[in-house]
């Protein structure tokens, strides 16, 4: 093959993929719905990853909501005990408060359910638009029925990356716990430093098979095993198109959180303009009205930018998925050592 075909076989291979992804974000919306509560599943592993490492937080759980839960005390041993006691001297307000805390608990069930729900139908519905070129009907309910459906393998991928990604974060911050005290602080930060380059790449790569693994699963019905095994084996065929892929990913992404930071900022002005003079004109009603008015437009603006890149990103991933499962592909830095041959 002369380098001439070879090269506009695949020099398009990201930009196709991703003009392909823009355009089934911006045709269908309702995928945003899904990409909504799929945003809340963290994204990225790859960009957890980075921004957690290079932040230096450590102690985010498998699930963030989970972890604030926990955190309240409501389900720990000293609370159960203090509700025992309670139930002895005053039982209704026990009841209330154990009625309560089941409620409070039956919802982040629910929302990790519609978590997982939302990413699988965010895979399996852009797969179909992908496939078959066209709008499906009743895009919602399909893509419901698909998260269902695969629910508990899609859920064993994620907490199997969540697991990982704590343990690296647990391992990495070792050397801080046990070895601060006697160590200089140059040291410390050294092997902070040496782990963190060691166990980061090993965590980012994972993260890229249980993507495959969950488009394995979605799309191909793999079972649980396989799907890993088979993500497994895309990655390692692909790996340096995975790499570039997640790179474009970040910097889009990058871009478009610049781009809605940027949208808050220019119009928290006029809002607050318009809010100071209803509240000089007319009355301390106008003014609150303006200002809630305002709120709930810049939170649209940030909850509507957030769900319509995740649905972006996972239509990318899917669409990169496609590709290489059906034809292959070539990744730009090998085309450009291959041009250099020529």
């Amino acid at each position: 093959m002369s380098f001439d075909i070879y090269h506009s076989n695949y020099m398009s291979l990201y930009r196709n993929i991703l003009k392909q992804a823009l355009s089934i974000t911006w045709r269908h919306k309702y995928l945003w719905f899904f990409g909504l509560f799929a945003t809340l599943i963290g994204g990225g592993g790859e960009y957890q990853v980075l921004v957690r490492g290079i932040g230096g937080d450590t102690t985010q759980n498998l699930f963030p909501n989970f972890s604030r839960l926990a955190e309240t005390g409501i389900f720990s041993r000293t609370g159960l005990a203090n509700m025992g006691g309670l139930l002895k001297t005053d039982p209704v307000t026990a009841i209330i408060l154990i009625l309560v805390s089941l409620v409070i608990l039956a919802l982040f069930i629910f929302l990790i359910w519609l978590m997982i729900v939302s990413q699988t139908a965010l895979v399996n519905n852009s797969a179909e638009i992908i496939g078959n070129k066209k709008e499906l009907p009743s895009g919602v309910r399909r893509g419901v029925a698909a998260g269902v459906k695969y629910f508990w393998p899609v859920l064993g991928l994620n907490i199997i990356i969540k697991i990982i990604i704590c343990l690296a974060f647990f391992l990495i911050s070792l050397p801080v716990v046990f070895w601060a005290a006697r160590m200089s602080p140059a040291i410390t930060a050294s092997l902070y430093i040496i782990l963190f380059i060691l166990l980061i790449p090993l965590a980012i790569v994972l993260s890229f098979i249980v993507k495959y693994a969950i488009c394995y699963v979605v799309i191909k019905g793999s079972r649980f095993a396989d799907a890993i095994k088979e993500g497994w084996q895309l990655f390692t065929k692909n790996w340096l198109i995975s790499i570039e892929m997640a790179f474009i990913l970040f910097f889009i992404s990058f871009l478009v959180g610049l781009a809605i930071i940027l949208a808050v900022l220019i119009l928290i002005v006029p809002f607050l303009f318009l809010a100071l003079i209803l509240y000089k004109a007319i009355s301390f009603i106008g003014f609150w009205l303006i200002i809630i008015v305002g709120l709930v437009v810049l939170l649209a603006i940030v909850v509507g930018g957030g769900a319509a890149l995740t649905t972006f990103q996972i239509t990318s991933w899917t669409g990169l998925f496609t590709e290489l499962v059906s034809r292959g592909g070539v990744s730009k830095i090998e085309r450009i050592v291959e041009g250099w041959r020529k």
